[in-house]
């Protein structure tokens, strides 16, 4: 609760002045605060507690994204500017410090070709031509399976090179109206698919030619709608950048640019002259994968931490005076608990406020920050810790905290370098530029026809796409762009550019519509701070496609979006409306939850580690220049995102929201895909190389902790053993662990994802007491080793427990051997039986087993080649052992597939196994694992 100024007055003899002129003072309310006697322990005096001024704040008190993405940065990568993220949303304002400046480079189409300008080069002028275009007409209802849908053509005059039309309709219910144009042959030209209204679209056309305008629904409602267009044509030539956007001659200078490419051809840049962002979205997306940081650059004169170790009543407070510079910020991070944070500016006015039920965390820091509010020197501000007022009021902990101000954004590069200042809210790839498309899914398309342009003039390796529509099951997929979609991703990565898209929000089993059911995008679902999955996210069962007889084994991984009382923070924009001489300067922050959040979580990721495998991985695995990269090189990058995940059942099972995912040693999870993205993981598996005895921790203290070990090995042909050691547990709530961790160990081929950049299995082993061991066979070739932490006993995510464990690699040279693998087919309905047919040839006798998913049954009466079957307690996958002893085999078996629909989904038969030595060690091989999607429901 606020004090007083009558109260406040009782402390003034209290306060106290830093060397540096902070100005710190401790004010308790009318019933006292129990210093000493608080969480941390007992003894604790008012000295201890007092502030100490830093060269920066502690990393534990910086935006729970900065501290993981540490993990990446302290192994050297931290994006770069010639290596850009793109994303196609609602637009970027690279005003905001931490997405700025814009180096001034347009791209724009003529004449069906992508061209480059340069924000002073641009010498064509739009002119509005008399006469236009008007439609109106009633539409609905509609379904996904049979979209209702309404074409008006017109001719476009003589000297008309543009169109531009909006679409608006009467009943707000109906809010995925598809509005698109298409030629005289009935090809679609552009696409607006903003659900929002009303949609806009711009395209050329060629004088005197025929078009049409299309429009439609999937709703079940019954809307009029209205149709305006107007023509222009070019005046002037456009003047061409000719130079290279990141080349010496080009006109970014290093260190400073950021937003190095914008593309708006939805409104042909006639909206805005730079680039904007009429709804935040895609701003505070462009934050979380690439912010640089700058406008929350801690201040090393102007921040003081303490730990009071105190219990606030109701009416208690501390608060904390802090004198900051026009044109910066300040924050306040607090761990306790039940707490609330104010912050008030010079004349007592709430800047902004941090309480349960907004953006409070309930298990970590307490973090708020504004932008400071006087135009001109110095000034004091207030922030102010109090309980938490209203009904769950009751007394709060305050452990520790900080309080500070921020550097001006010209003052700093931000985190964007090893040796810049300290930043509380950077992205994941601070030094990565940004390519923003404006626009969701005509940008998209337009991304899709010019991908491999995009990709040699901006050199793009990834980008986001946190848009889509709800889909459903077994409805089939949506129609329109979105059904066209997976060809438009499949363009994209066809020119090596990865895609990460949101799964969808709408809490269904079903994934939502768009990017995200692309088979070579990285579909996500969201999670909050401790790897639980939120009750938002869509996910759950395998969308099935009535048309293609397919499914969309989807999603692939987790990362965290948000929860309601857990906000992702990131870059806020400016109103797009008004010049920034009459707006202050943008440099906020705000918070968001959603998938939205989660995928540029994952490009983020992604950028670092394209960036690492193109520095510093083996040739083989190594990923080219993006003008000269490919499909294959987009699903390489793919696999070792997939390929290190975790899963979360056991680890974050409190915290587990509506979906449950089970465990499934290392398959995909029908609620987070493989599971939880590890960015330190994902760039050691293709920049470590393992040899001998590796130590290393993995824990359950996240973000700080590791969630996975891993490496990579680059072999000859033979047989190769890794063994995993648990040693010892440590951390201060070691003591909870009732017994050794539950690790699991896998190799993947790195050189070969599997279909679509699953990850490609080559061997895997349980350590379900913290040992275990795994042996493979292989012709040579480079592959990642990783250990994945699944399970501590007694403890789960948020306690400080790290498990140290030793991984060795040893080479075995007494037998090779190889194996192939075929069945009926790659998707299954219910109860459909797969004949399973495989081949081993080795240097010695073995003998052959084969792993089987659990749900599948295998028919032994019918499998004349099959010796037994046996079923593993743990993780119920069936061993299928073959008859007799040989250098070669031939062998053949029947499996069926699961019939309910709740057991839908992906399925990973393999990898064979061989033993020389009587079964005591089973050999993996590799490239015999295979992957089926099943329709659990008999047709």
């Amino acid at each position: 609760m606020r004090q007083d100024d009558s109260r406040s007055d009782e402390f003034d003899d209290t306060t106290e002045r830093d060397a540096d002129g902070l100005t710190r003072r401790t004010v308790l309310g009318t019933t006292g605060a129990l210093v000493g006697a608080g969480l941390l322990g007992v003894g604790a005096s008012t000295a201890e507690a007092a502030g100490t001024t830093a060269s920066a704040t502690d990393e534990r008190f910086l935006n729970w994204r900065v501290r993981e993405a540490i993990h990446a940065w302290r192994r050297g990568y931290r994006g770069r500017l010639d290596r850009p993220v793109g994303l196609t949303d609602s637009g970027v304002d690279a005003r905001h410090p931490d997405l700025g400046p814009w180096n001034g480079v347009r791209a724009v189409t003529r004449d069906g070709e992508l061209v480059l300008t340069t924000d002073s080069s641009d010498a064509v002028d739009r002119v509005e031509l008399d006469g236009g275009e008007s439609f109106s007409g009633t539409i609905g209802p509609g379904s996904f399976v049979t979209p209702d849908v309404r074409r008006h053509e017109f001719v476009a005059p003589a000297d008309a090179d543009e169109v531009v039309a909006e679409l608006s309709w009467s009943v707000a219910d109906v809010n995925d109206l598809e509005f698109y144009v298409e030629d005289a042959s009935g090809d679609r030209v552009a696409t607006a698919a903003t659900a929002e209204m009303p949609e806009r679209i711009t395209v050329d056309v060629n004088g005197g030619e025929t078009y049409a305008f299309v429009v439609e629904t999937y709703a079940s409602l019954v809307t009029d709608y209205d149709i305006g267009a107007d023509y222009y044509r070019y005046e002037g030539s456009l003047t061409e950048f000719t130079g290279k956007v990141f080349g010496s001659n080009g006109n970014i200078k290093p260190g400073t640019m950021k937003t190095v490419g914008w593309y708006d051809e939805g409104s042909r840049y006639g909206r805005y002259d730079r680039p904007r962002d009429e709804n935040g979205h895609g701003t505070h997306v462009s934050s979380i994968m690439a912010g640089s940081g700058r406008a929350s650059a801690v201040d090393p004169e102007r921040v003081t931490e303490e730990a009071p170790r105190t219990t606030l009543a109701a009416g208690d407070a501390l608060s904390y005076e802090l004198s900051a510079r026009a044109d910066t910020g300040v924050f306040a991070s607090v761990y306790g608990n039940l707490v609330e944070i104010r912050i008030e500016g010079p004349d007592g006015t709430e800047l902004a406020a941090s309480t349960l039920g907004s953006d409070t965390s309930e298990w970590d820091n307490n973090l708020v920050d504004a932008p400071t509010v006087h135009d001109s020197g110095e000034a004091t501000y207030t922030v102010h810790v109090t309980a938490l007022d209203g009904e769950l009021a009751t007394a709060a902990t305050v452990e520790s905290l900080t309080v500070g101000a921020f550097l001006r954004a010209d003052e700093t590069v931000g985190d964007r370098t090893n040796d810049g200042a300290t930043t509380v809210h950077a992205g994941l790839a601070p030094n990565a530029g940004i390519v923003g498309l404006q626009g969701l899914g005509g940008a998209t398309a337009d991304l899709a026809t010019y991908a491999e342009r995009f990709a040699s003039e901006f050199n793009l390796r990834t980008v986001n796409m946190s848009w889509g529509y709800v889909g459903g099951a077994p409805l089939g997929a949506t129609g329109g762009l979105l059904a066209a979609d997976p060809s438009l991703i499949a363009d994209i990565s066809a020119a090596g550019i990865l895609v990460a898209a949101s799964a969808g929000n709408s809490a269904t089993p079903a994934n939502s519509g768009g990017p995200a059911l692309a088979d070579e995008s990285i579909s996500t679902v969201a999670t909050g701070p401790l790897d639980g999955l939120t009750s938002y996210s869509s996910g759950g069962l395998a969308v099935y496609d009535e048309d293609t007889n397919t499914l969309y084994r989807k999603p692939d991984v987790a990362a965290p979006g948000g929860t309601l009382t857990d906000l992702a923070r990131a870059a806020e924009n400016g109103d797009p409306t008004v010049p920034e001489s009459d707006q202050p300067p943008i440099r906020d922050y705000t918070g968001k939850a959603g998938t939205s959040m989660a995928a540029p979580y994952v490009t983020g990721t992604a950028n670092l580690v394209a960036e690492a495998m193109e520095a510093d991985a083996p040739e083989s695995v190594a990923l080219p220049e993006p003008a000269d990269s490919t499909a294959d090189d987009a699903l390489r990058l793919k696999q070792v995102l997939l390929a290190t995940a975790t899963e979360t059942a056991f680890t974050a099972a409190p915290y587990h929201r509506a979906h449950v995912p089970t465990y499934d040693f290392g398959d995909r999870d029908p609620y987070e895909g493989y599971g939880r993205i590890n960015p330190g993981a994902a760039i050691d598996a293709v920049t470590h190389e393992l040899s001998g005895i590796t130590t290393g921790s993995v824990g359950l203290s996240v973000p700080d902790d590791e969630r996975a070990l891993a490496g990579y090995l680059d072999v000859d042909a033979g047989t190769y053993a890794v063994d995993l050691a648990f040693d010892h547990y440590a951390g201060a709530n070691a003591g909870a662990a009732e017994s050794a961790p539950h690790l699991d160990l896998f190799v993947y081929d790195l050189e070969s994802p599997a279909e679509n950049g699953e990850p490609n299995v080559v061997a895997r082993a349980q350590a379900l007491s913290g040992d275990g061991s795994l042996t493979f066979t292989t012709d040579g070739g480079v592959y990642a080793v990783v250990a994945k932490l699944v399970n501590v006993p007694g403890a789960v995510n948020g306690t400080d427990v790290q498990a140290h464990v030793d991984l060795s690699v040893e080479a075995r040279q007494s037998f090779t051997a190889s194996g192939t693998r075929s069945d009926d087919g790659s998707a299954f309905t219910g109860g459909q039986t797969n004949q399973v047919d495989v081949t081993v040839e080795a240097s010695d006798k073995v003998r052959v087993r084969d792993v089987v998913p659990g749900a599948w049954t295998v028919h032994e009466p019918h499998s004349n080649d099959v010796k037994r079957t046996e079923v593993d307690e743990f993780d119920g996958k069936t061993y299928v052992y073959f008859e007799g002893k040989a250098e070669t085999l031939s062998a053949t078996y029947f499996a069926e597939a699961p019939t309910t629909l709740e057991e839908s989904g992906e399925y990973t038969f393999g990898p064979l196994q061989v033993s020389a030595d009587g079964g005591k060690t089973w050999v993996q091989l590799d490239g015999t694992s295979d992957t089926n999607v099943v329709f659990g429901q008999s047709t």
